[in-house]
């Protein structure tokens, strides 16, 4: 989720929480431990692979949340006198655990049982950049301020707007799912593989991803004035053996294959070079504002390898979210 929303989601905790522990030093505190978990953040210093092995891994796990909590409590403690340790760690506890839930419900998902398992988990329903449960948060936040008699009431509403909001979404997508799967076994005769996920409109607008024959079918679907679906985009699934073809030089590809959840591939020519574009189509959109606006028009997490005239592996680029793309030279 987008750092606002884990801000507004620290102010609303310290607002809920005001009669469980109410010193003054509790707004900032709250709202550090809505953000530390992203602390994680910094590996991405170290190059791409790390960043995609270690970006909500072991800082947006059940235990590493309680790591967190034990830490950033005994920094508070020791300039803090007096600091109540036990209402510290459960109230840290309590906002760490928040701000992996509200990971958990993006698409990118969170490594949540780590280390028992590296395995990224995900409920699907909530956009990364959500305009809708961002502000409706922020607006409940700025209530909970200027009615002071009621605050902690109107600041735990917020907090259950929180949850309401991607259980919502996932009822829809749910609902969405199993409809779009019928309509499309009367229209072809055949059960597909049919995904959903969330898109900048959500939960009126989302990503249709179907499985069938080795490619995904790609489209959008409204959930007001549905039409039948019309797939705009179809991609080559890349399986584990092409990752594998370049991993034995650039172990990227390996770890991208494992991070991957709807990986495709597309070939281009540049010049005398030949270029194998894999992507993940949780990271596409079906909005072109998107594209333009949030992603300067470049597909985000895209790992492209580079082949010479004679079909060498020569140089992989990755495109970091934002426009920025990294450029690696094999030797």
């Amino acid at each position: 989720m987008d750092p606002v929303t884990h801000l507004t989601s620290g102010a609303l905790g310290r607002g809920a929480l005001k009669s469980f522990q109410n010193e003054r030093h509790m707004m900032i505190f709250c709202i550090v431990a809505a953000l530390l978990p992203d602390i994680d953040n910094i590996i991405g210093l170290f190059g791409p692979e790390l960043y995609l092995i270690h970006h909500r891994g072991a800082t947006h796990s059940l235990t590493g949340g309680i790591i967190l909590a034990l830490l950033l409590v005994l920094i508070f403690s020791l300039f803090i006198k007096p600091f109540n340790i036990k209402k510290g760690f459960v109230t840290a506890l309590s906002l760490i655990y928040l701000h992996i839930f509200l990971d958990l419900v993006t698409s990118y998902g969170t490594q949540v049982f780590y280390p028992f398992t590296n395995r990224r988990y995900s409920l699907e329903s909530v956009f990364i950049v959500d305009p809708l449960y961002t502000i409706v948060s922020a607006i409940i936040f700025f209530i909970s301020l200027i009615n002071k008699k009621r605050s902690e009431t109107i600041a735990i509403i917020g907090i259950m707007w929180i949850f309401i909001y991607p259980a919502i979404n996932f009822g829809i997508k749910s609902y969405l799912e199993k409809s779009i799967g019928n309509e499309l076994k009367k229209r072809d005769g055949i059960s597909y593989s049919v995904h959903l996920s969330p898109d900048i409109l959500t939960p009126f607008s989302w990503k249709v991803i179907v499985e069938y024959g080795g490619k995904y079918g790609f489209a959008g679907v409204k959930l007001i004035n549905r039409k039948p679906i019309a797939f705009f985009g179809r991609f080559d699934i890349a399986g584990k053996e092409m990752f594998n073809k370049f991993g034995k030089d650039a172990s990227i590809f390996n770890t991208y294959s494992w991070f991957a959840v709807y990986p495709v591939f597309e070939t281009e020519k540049s010049g005398e070079k030949n270029l194998i574009v894999f992507g993940d189509l949780r990271f596409s959109s079906v909005s072109g504002f998107v594209d333009r606006v949030y992603r300067n028009g470049k597909k985000p997490f895209s790992l492209t390898a580079v082949l010479d005239r004679e079909g060498k592996f020569i140089e992989y680029h990755y495109q970091k979210p934002g426009g920025v793309t990294i450029i690696h030279h094999i030797e």
